[in-house]
Order: structure tokens, then C-alpha cells, then sequence
């Protein structure tokens, strides 16, 4: 297959993945940050594996990539502690650093531009109900999945979640 976006696509991993070893290196909690940039690691790998088979639309590896920069923002710095979040406080005059619900947002909406794209391209569902059902579902599938892992995880490690 020969697609006009791979070299843009092979830029933003090639980002992708700069970020992630100068983040490893910069990170406040080394535990945390893998925690957090594991999913991009998975992203990354999915998506290289399954690209010349099935290649996904440009705005949902432009949402993909934005998301991985949130995740590994976040990882770097620990959530609470990420200087664009502070900064966004102030702005909205709040005294909480509100990153994390930025994080929580592309938790839920990619996720749910993936499904749907799948969903759709695959024509696996009938009818716009059981495919915003479907979405609804898989999203908080994925959400509830990767909070039941990070709490085990603190558990395990004795750290708070």
C-alpha cells in the first residue's frame, strides 16, 4: 500500500517515541511514568503491526498521538504535578491542577473514535442506538480495565493509586 500519510505518520511516532525515552529519563516517579506511558507502548506497537492491513483514518492517529502526549505529560511529571495543569488553574481561578481530568477526557474520547471507526468500517453493528451503546460500553470497558489494573498495581507495590 502506498499511503501519502506515512511519512507524517512515521514523524509523529518518530515524536512519539523521542518523548518517551526524554520523559523516562525527566520523570518525577519512575513507577508512575511506566504505569502511565504503558498504554502508549501498546498504542504504538498495535498500531505499527496493523497499519498496511488497517490503516485508520488521519484524525484518529492525529487524536492517537495527542493522546500519547497527554498520557506521557502526565507520566512525567505525575499528574498533580504538571506544570500545564497549574497554569490552567490559574486560569480558571481553581485551586486543584485539573490535568488529569484532560488525561480522563482522552481516556474516554479516543477510545470511543477508535471503536466506532472499527465498528463502522467493519460493519458489524445495525442501526446508530446499539452502535452509540456499543461505543458507550467499550469505552468504559477500556476506562474501568486500566483503573482496576492501576489500582492492583498500587496494591501490589504498596503505593497510592
Amino acid at each position: 500500500m502506498n499511503d501519502p500519510r506515512a511519512s507524517t505518520l512515521t514523524i509523529l511516532a518518530t515524536f512519539i517515541l523521542g518523548l518517551l525515552v526524554y520523559s523516562g529519563f525527566h520523570s518525577y516517579d519512575r513507577t508512575t511514568w511506566v504505569l502511565e506511558v504503558f498504554p502508549v507502548i501498546v498504542a504504538l506497537v498495535v498500531l505499527a503491526a496493523s497499519y498496511r492491513h488497517y490503516p485508520l483514518t488521519t484524525l484518529l492517529y492525529i487524536c492517537i498521538f495527542l493522546h500519547a502526549v497527554v498520557l506521557i505529560t502526565g507520566g512525567t511529571y505525575s499528574y498533580a504535578r504538571v506544570p500545564f495543569g497549574f497554569q490552567l488553574a490559574d486560569l480558571l481561578h481553581i485551586a486543584r491542577n485539573p490535568y488529569d481530568k484532560i488525561g480522563h477526557f482522552f481516556q474516554g474520547f479516543v477510545p470511543a473514535l477508535a471503536a466506532r471507526e472499527i465498528l463502522v468500517r467493519g460493519n458489524y453493528v445495525n442501526g446508530r442506538g446499539m452502535l452509540d451503546f456499543l461505543i458507550i460500553c467499550i469505552v468504559l470497558a477500556i476506562s474501568a480495565s486500566y483503573e482496576l489494573f492501576e489500582w492492583c498495581v498500587a496494591e501490589i507495590i504498596g503505593q497510592s493509586a
